[in-house]
């Protein structure tokens, strides 16, 4: 039996809300594990964002191949390739699969 199409799209919409929200959450999170030199909070916040954002993607019908991409891309665009390449980021392209 399927289920109503309307229920489904409301659990999706309830589910990217409440995402929304978490991303909020996640980022006041970060800051803090920075501010306090918190590694373990650092990385659980900034895991979480990760995912997050590859959740609302997915529920949003974009690929997770075009995030990866568009990680890169902002990367690049917000801090600039001179900044990426004098800290070494090349490992962090490799990760995401993206050739630069």
């Amino acid at each position: 039996m399927n289920p109503d199409p309307h229920v489904h799209i409301a659990r999706k919409i309830r589910a990217v809300e409440t995402a929304k929200v978490e991303l909020i959450q996640q980022v006041t999170d970060a800051f803090r594990g920075l501010q306090h030199g918190d590694q373990r909070e650092l990385a659980q916040s900034l895991g979480t964002l990760v995912g997050l954002s590859y959740f609302i993607a997915h529920q949003m019908g974009i690929s997770l191949s075009a995030v990866n991409r568009e990680a890169c891309e902002g990367l690049v665009r917000v801090l600039g390739s001179d900044m990426l390449e004098a800290t070494d980021s090349e490992p962090l392209f490799r990760h995401l699969g993206v050739k630069r």
